[in-house]
């Protein structure tokens, strides 16, 4: 019934509790199989996943029973509804969420009126401001990549553009002119999450003279830019 729900298909749970009691649950009510339902929301709403909104999950479920309903629904395929599960990971909510778009969403999603806060150690590079600077400068206020203006004026009045490693510091490129780019927010987003990103990388280096392509350090060795005119 929940995979139905979540996927937009009619269903009708009076028949299918008729259904239930009239095979293997022959010897139940109709009022202990919908308790058995709540039992299973309830066992849901622990695992933070979806339940269907007409079993509401029923309170003081004992310890025995939860480990009994989430091995049952692990034996029904539970990883389906694994992309439901809120995250606070960045990269693992861009992937839920890719996966729920390619689904048929049928209902609206309840979502959180109080989304819960997390507290984590990010790992951020020291930047040189006159570096970032020189480089909008040297854009006249068009994208570097697709030479469109600036879409807005930022709060200081100026175009607003934004500054893209083309070898991510990550990756130990560098924090110079000669690897960064002012590009607007699409080509930004697109260096980052486009099928075609690798392929859009290189047409910065063909679009923009003063780059130079560096090679990633994979073991620990200094990285020295690389000049070249051609990158066939």
């Amino acid at each position: 019934m929940l995979h139905k729900e979540l996927n937009g298909i009619r269903y009708n749970k009076a028949a299918v509790n008729r259904e239930m009691r009239a095979g293997e649950l022959a010897n139940r009510t109709e009022g202990s199989v919908e308790f058995r339902m709540q039992n299973i929301s309830a066992a849901l709403y622990e695992l933070r996943m979806p339940f269907i909104a007409g079993y509401k999950p029923a309170r003081n479920i004992g310890a025995d029973v939860k480990q009994k309903m989430i091995a049952l629904l692990s034996a029904y395929g539970i990883e389906s509804l694994e992309p439901y599960v809120p995250t606070d990971d960045a990269s693992e909510l861009a992937l839920r969420v890719s996966t729920l778009r390619q689904r048929h969403l049928g209902i609206a999603p309840k979502g959180s009126t109080a989304p819960v806060a997390t507290t984590s150690t990010i790992t951020t590079f020291v930047r040189d401001p006159a570096v970032k600077a020189w480089v909008l400068h040297a854009a006249k206020g068009h994208c570097e990549a697709c030479g469109s203006p600036a879409p807005f004026v930022g709060n200081d009045g100026l175009p607003y553009l934004e500054v893209h490693h083309v070898m991510p510091l990550a990756s130990h490129g560098s924090d110079t002119i000669t690897n960064a780019a002012a590009l607007c927010p699409n080509c930004h987003r697109r260096c980052h999450y486009s099928k075609d990103r690798d392929e859009f990388k290189i047409t910065l280096y063909e679009r923009i003279p003063r780059l130079i392509l560096e090679v990633p350090e994979l073991s620990g060795e200094t990285v020295l830019p690389m000049q070249t005119s051609s990158l066939a």
